[in-house]
């Protein structure tokens, strides 16, 4: 019994270990997704560490800000094509379907993060 008390708080030790958390906005059951409520913080937690902006961000690739988000379009696909996440650079990598997956070293985005992602540009990608 003792060694089944030992087993059960080494599991429990275990468990709590500190990793990285996931960016705390939920997946808006319906209606537009908010660039500024739903996208920006998730960018921000999770890509503004290199993608930060000025002439150090890497592949100059900007997430301070929606006209950075939305990208000039100088990889191999637009960064953000509004209405089509399927062609759209950002989400491609988000999800690994282009590499190299994003964020590079850091937790990949969860379903519903990524969902979200989706549904924002699939609606047409709106600066609201």
């Amino acid at each position: 019994m003792k060694a089944i008390a030992l087993l059960f708080a080494a599991l429990l030790f275990v468990g709590c270990g500190s990793k990285p958390s996931a960016p705390k906005t939920a997946t808006p059951a319906s209606g537009d997704v908010s660039f500024a409520k739903d996208i920006q913080p998730v960018l921000t937690q999770t890509c503004m560490p290199c993608h930060a902006g000025g002439p150090a961000a890497k592949g100059k690739y900007d997430v301070t800000g929606y006209a950075g988000v939305m990208g000039d379009g100088s990889g191999s696909a637009p960064d953000v094509i509004p209405g089509k996440a399927d062609s759209s650079s950002l989400y491609l990598r988000l999800t690994g379907a282009v590499p190299p997956l994003m964020p590079k070293g850091r937790p990949a985005l969860d379903s519903a993060h990524l969902g979200t992602i989706r549904k924002w540009i699939d609606q047409g990608a709106k600066n609201n």
